[in-house]
């Protein structure tokens, strides 16, 4: 059996054990993950229709796009002018009880649902429980987009100069990543931030010119045959000109280190979180930590299990995140140290091993 129709069974399992007759999922990276077919919807509706209790699969898209499903599941087309009302009765009988993803589907889809005359409710976990837990092909393309990271990072550590601006930098990594063939470009996560910029923990890189003795926080992800890596550095050019950055980088350093140390399945995600957390706040910058400590990664770059201080989530083998706690000091600057993480049988992996994060390998020389 094919590794998706493997994972359609299995959504229907779990569409089964959760009461639900059909499913309509609309999430393009669901999608991916049930059938390998890579959709962007703009406007339009397209939905892989699961039949919990006959374990088949069907796709509903615009006749623009015939094909999309490469073959993996039947098609029904409908054209622009008509909708797909009319397709999705064909394969939803009214009464049904159906699952929807409701943090994808806009309140415009639900009132087309409405008229199908079915029980919709929302789906929960069950196709978050299956793309939580990565299988061998998944980590194959998640390994190497660590590694295309890394190489990013080691590229433009000896190209940094006085009076580079933060845009600059970000097109470098870019430009960097596109080398590697299976570097996808339909998205994009880089940060590139400077001196006292660093201290916006989701700011936009701009035009500030990077100064001898700045902090620059370096957040950025590969995004390779579809899955993410996710990586955070935070270097110096030269002797920092903010004392105070030296103390909270080793701050979050052992912060960042501790809560990896407590991987292991059969841990609570809160209790990542709160190994992390602890150690920033006993060092008295616990107000300072603005975010939560990871999330997250596989085909998007934000996904479960979250590594909160409230999510109750059991760690199991296969499980990837990260971990990236931080303190940031308005005016002065932000540290965060960010590594992506797979839980093995005994601990964990860090697939973002290669780049280093003592402080004497932050500090870089400006080039000539």
């Amino acid at each position: 059996m094919d590794p998706y129709t493997n994972r359609q069974q299995k959504a229907c399992e779990l569409l089964r054990e959760a009461g639900f007759d059909k499913a309509i999922i609309g999430d393009p990276m669901s999608i991916m993950y049930l059938t390998g077919a890579h959709v962007i919807p703009y406007e339009r509706f397209y939905g892989l229709i699961l039949d919990a209790k006959g374990g088949v699969a069907d796709m509903v898209n615009p006749s623009l796009d015939v094909g999309c499903a490469k073959g993996s599941v039947p098609e029904h087309t409908y054209a622009d002018e008509d909708g797909p009302l009319a397709t999705l009765k064909e394969l939803i009988a009214p009464g049904e009880t159906v699952a929807v993803e409701v943090n994808y589907f806009s309140m415009a889809r639900g009132y087309m649902f409405e008229e199908l005359g079915v029980t919709v409710r929302n789906i929960g976990d069950c196709l978050a429980k299956l793309r939580m837990h990565k299988d061998e092909a998944e980590l194959e393309n998640m390994r190497f987009a660590d590694h295309i990271v890394d190489d990013a990072l080691t590229y433009v550590s000896d190209k940094i100069t006085v009076g580079m601006t933060e845009k600059e930098l970000y097109n470098m990594l870019y430009n960097r990543m596109l080398t590697f063939p299976g570097f996808c470009t339909d998205e994009v996560v880089i940060l590139a931030l400077a001196g006292a910029h660093s201290a916006n923990c989701h700011g936009v890189s701009g035009d500030y010119k990077i100064q001898q003795g700045d902090v620059i926080l370096i957040d950025f992800c590969a995004y390779y045959n579809y899955y993410w890596s996710d990586i955070t550095r935070c270097f110096f050019l030269g002797e920092p000109n903010q004392p105070k950055l030296k103390e909270i980088y080793e701050i979050v350093r052992t912060a960042n280190e501790t809560a990896i140390a407590a991987v292991k399945p059969g841990m609570h995600a809160k209790d990542i979180d709160k190994a992390a957390r602890d150690v920033i706040a006993q060092a008295g910058y616990g107000e300072f930590f603005l975010h939560r400590t990871g999330h997250g990664l596989g085909l998007s770059v934000h996904e479960e299990p979250y590594i909160t201080s409230v999510n109750d989530i059991v760690l199991e083998e296969g499980m990837t995140f990260t971990i990236e706690p931080g303190i940031y000091l308005e005016g002065i600057g932000g540290i965060r140290i960010e590594d992506d993480i797979l839980v093995t049988h005994d601990g964990c992996e860090v697939l973002t091993r290669k780049t280093p994060k003592t402080i004497e390998s932050t500090a870089w020389q400006a080039a000539e």
